[in-house]
């Protein structure tokens, strides 16, 4: 979008136009799914539902331009990450079924399934050697598709320190690849 048409879907968005919601959507959730899928949400398309919900809830208080506002969904979606990860910590999850219970939950097909993630896990697997917060800049600036200005303001850093936190993400990254490739 231009910055003109991005001003005309945002207004339309606070007047409460499901079209102009429907745009914003488009034009933001497989980034932000993607950054919660990387960032291991246990649901990333719930999650990504409760970040829209809450963009189009206080679309209101919204002031910026279409950079400023793909930094204020990306600043949500990784509240709403933490949120989650802290939630996790205090629940006790049942490991096990009662005896003698059967589990309904339905099946698909596991094969297809696993086959579909292998990439995503490979992706996963990589960005585990660094740091929470470099693996928030590196997706935001890979997956996301963010400035690194607008990655300052989703996380609430200075520009120079996203910046030094990309590099030794990167340089980790190439370090990890390399090993990967020797023989060993």
């Amino acid at each position: 979008m231009t910055d003109r048409s991005f001003d005309l879907v945002l207004e339309s968005a606070r007047a409460g136009d499901g079209r102009a919601f429907e745009q914003l959507y488009e034009s933001m959730h497989r980034r932000v799914y993607a950054f919660a899928v990387v960032r291991g949400a246990s649901d990333p398309e719930a999650l990504v539902n409760e970040v829209f919900l809450k963009v189009f809830t206080n679309i209101a208080a919204f002031a910026g331009n279409e950079a400023q506002f793909g930094g204020w969904v990306f600043k949500i979606a990784r509240n709403r990450l933490i949120d989650e990860a802290r939630r996790r910590k205090r629940r006790v999850e049942e490991s096990e079924l009662d005896e003698g219970h059967e589990s309904s939950a339905a099946l698909g097909n596991v094969e297809t399934e696993a086959l579909a993630h292998v990439g995503d896990e490979w992706v996963v697997g990589q960005l585990s050697v660094l740091t929470a917060e470099q693996r928030d800049v590196v997706v935001l600036r890979v997956v996301s598709g963010l400035t690194v200005e607008e990655i300052a303001r989703a996380l609430d850093k200075r520009v120079g320190a996203v910046k030094a936190m990309q590099r030794r993400a990167f340089r980790t990254l190439a370090r990890n690849l390399e090993r990967q490739a020797v023989p060993q």
